[in-house]
């Protein structure tokens, strides 16, 4: 029968919790709340069927509706088990982290995960000068076009020859060639990489080490090669290498999921 949810595999009680996370989640990640009506269409539930769960998440103060427009919001009790959950998650400490290297640099600060053969920007703290480059949280750039990415690779537990593979898959042009690059940031401690899409931009980023030593986690600094020249690279990849290590125990993946 069209219109309705799958048959639950096991008990009624587990459809319903199943249903009612996925309408909170649907209005969680709205712009302006949903309607009964929108909710149903994205779902394949019956109207009946999500009237009656929203209901029942207002009445548990997950969600709330706003009269004028019939939209249902997040609640208050949702949106404070949304305080705690950042508030554990080491996000604020890691948002200070990153304006500190913002305000000793004077560039965009950001802070990356790595996602299969991509890069996840998570956070950025933008620089203040008139000419800056603009971080975009939620932007994912291919591995070896991100600073970031290629920290990652550099740092973590894969051998180097197969680390130069992964580098060469994502674009370098030889397996050679990226194994010197690799083996150039094992010594610096960081990354330096050249926007390939902006030449007069420059990128300068250290991995996080996590959890029984897995580097999925970098942190960098983007801005105006003019500011970042080569022979000012060691005192700044060191303030980026400091922020790497203040970030390290911060459970800030939690908050954006696992690999």
């Amino acid at each position: 029968m069209t219109g309705r949810a799958p048959n639950p595999a096991r008990g009624s009680e587990i459809q319903s919790v199943a249903r009612a996370a996925t309408v909170l989640g649907l209005v969680v990640d709205s712009d302006g709340g949903l309607t009964t009506t929108e909710i149903a269409k994205i779902t394949g539930m019956t109207v009946s069927t999500v009237h009656r769960l929203a209901h029942t998440l207002v009445a548990g103060n997950l969600l709330c509706r706003d009269a004028s427009s019939d939209r249902f919001l997040p609640g208050p009790l949702l949106l404070r088990l949304a305080r705690k959950s950042l508030g554990a998650s080491g996000v604020p400490e890691a948002a200070d982290v990153l304006k500190e290297l913002a305000d000793r640099t004077g560039e965009t600060a950001s802070i990356g995960m790595r996602r299969g053969d991509e890069v996840l920007v998570v956070l950025s703290v933008p620089s203040t000068r008139p000419l800056r480059y603009t971080g975009r949280p939620g932007e994912r750039v291919p591995l070896l076009e991100s600073a970031i990415g290629c920290a990652i690779v550099a740092f973590g537990t894969d051998p180097l020859g197969h680390a130069a593979q992964v580098l060469s898959r994502a674009g370098a042009p030889e397996t050679w060639l990226a194994e010197v690059d690799l083996m150039a940031t094992q010594f610096r401690g960081y990354a330096v990489l050249d926007d390939p899409h902006d030449d007069a931009l420059r990128a300068i980023a250290a991995p996080v080490v996590g959890a029984g030593d897995v580097v999925r986690m970098g942190v960098e600094i983007q801005g105006p090669v003019s500011r970042l020249p080569d022979d000012a690279l060691d005192g700044i990849g060191a303030l980026v290498r400091s922020a790497a290590d203040a970030l390290e125990g911060l459970p800030v993946s939690m908050a954006f999921g696992e690999f």
